[in-house]
């Protein structure tokens, strides 16, 4: 999906929907998102790990195909295409998240979470540029629907590995009706952990997308667009590389939330500076470099609280799907912001959205703050 996804801003932009409607767009999905997480932290689903990530790769390509068929009447059916979005993301992510809340041990929580993030950057610097020459290169929208089917047949190669492995591997009885489960295990520092994913939720749905779509909207150039995805990769491989090789203990990782919420006020320097190629460079960096100690801290935390206190499946799916619930609701708040300041104020002016990024710069201060005595929890044994 690192081919496809960083472009489909670009494509609504591209067959003429407007600024809007992409917000709406990805509003739905965190909506969706939300709506499914929730659903999960309270109902036991009936089919196994493994069959969910299954599924939320089937119906991501699924959405793929529709934009493949849709063409450019995707723009009439931006909402359908953005719910099929939203829950092919739940799936997977609900599920890959239980898994390793299940494979990984409480010491080896942090140590997963920064070379995790080390591959996914890695990936991040061959993809994204690789499409954005491919979409450059093809006349038309013909780019975009190479990129598309790429991902599309990549989709479901992984679907097929997944059933693969599933085939010689004992299967469980999924013919159970589900139920709804009782309290959630009471846990130190969980609420602290929630609001704290509340508050990297909001930085990232601001960061999410945004300076992607403005650096297209600036110089209409997918080359340009895929080496910005590839210049944040390769600056969050490089820190995500640095975590991994620093300690793990409480007095290291407060002095990296320090030093990634210092970091994270450089944005306000985009007050001062007018909105092109380079202040968007320049902010995209300062977002890559601040984000991974900010999620290697929190998915820490969180994966050994679940690992030690999920004493089953059920179990830990609940707390996974309560703590997106959380982090999902920070994204779609700070969407939702954006479309009611378009829907009060008319069409912004581009200038406009330096004084909304950089604002968006005082938002780790809240992270935080929340987040100080993490590294204590998840160093406890």
């Amino acid at each position: 999906m690192y081919s496809a996804s960083n472009f489909i801003g670009a494509w609504f932009w591209d067959i003429g929907t407007g600024l809007r409607p992409i917000l709406l767009f990805y509003t739905t999905i965190f909506v969706v998102m939300v709506a499914s997480f929730a659903l999960a932290s309270r109902i036991r689903q009936a089919m196994s790990s493994p069959a969910m990530m299954t599924m939320g790769i089937i119906l991501n390509a699924l959405y793929l195909a529709l934009l493949l068929v849709l063409q450019t009447k995707t723009r009439d059916y931006y909402i359908p295409l953005a719910i099929l979005d939203g829950l092919s993301s739940s799936f997977y992510w609900l599920s890959l998240f239980v898994l390793a809340s299940s494979w990984v041990q409480a010491g080896q929580a942090s140590w997963y979470n920064s070379w995790t993030g080390t591959i996914e950057a890695i990936l991040g610097l061959v993809a994204p540029p690789l499409s954005g020459w491919i979409i450059h290169l093809l006349p038309g929208l013909n780019g975009y629907r190479t990129v598309f089917f790429v991902a599309f047949l990549s989709l479901l190669a992984c679907a097929w590995l997944i059933l693969a492995g599933q085939a010689r591997t004992p299967q469980r009885d999924l013919n159970v009706v589900p139920h709804v489960l009782g309290r959630r295990p009471q846990i130190p520092g969980w609420t602290r952990l929630c609001w704290s994913f509340w508050g990297l939720g909001l930085r990232d749905g601001m960061y999410f997308f945004v300076p992607n779509l403005l650096l297209y909207i600036v110089t209409g150039s997918t080359v340009l667009l895929g080496f910005f995805t590839a210049m944040q990769a390769a600056l969050e491989g490089l820190v995500f590389w640095a975590l991994t090789r620093s300690g793990a203990d409480e007095k290291t990782r407060r002095r990296q939330l320090i030093a990634a919420t210092l970091i994270s006020l450089a944005a306000l320097g985009l007050f001062m500076q007018p909105l092109n190629a380079a202040s968007l460079f320049a902010l995209g960096a300062v977002i890559a470099i601040s984000y991974p100690a900010f999620k290697v801290t929190l998915e820490t935390a969180a994966l050994t609280a679940i690992s030690r206190h999920g004493r089953s499946e059920e179990e830990r799916t609940q707390l996974t799907g309560l703590k997106e619930v959380w982090i999902n609701v920070g994204r779609l708040l700070s969407l939702v912001f954006l479309v009611v300041l378009l829907s009060c104020l008319g069409p912004l002016h581009l200038a406009d959205f330096r004084w909304i990024l950089g604002l968006w710069a005082f938002i780790p201060l809240s992270i935080y703050q929340m987040a100080r005595p993490l590294p204590r929890l998840a160093s406890a044994d």
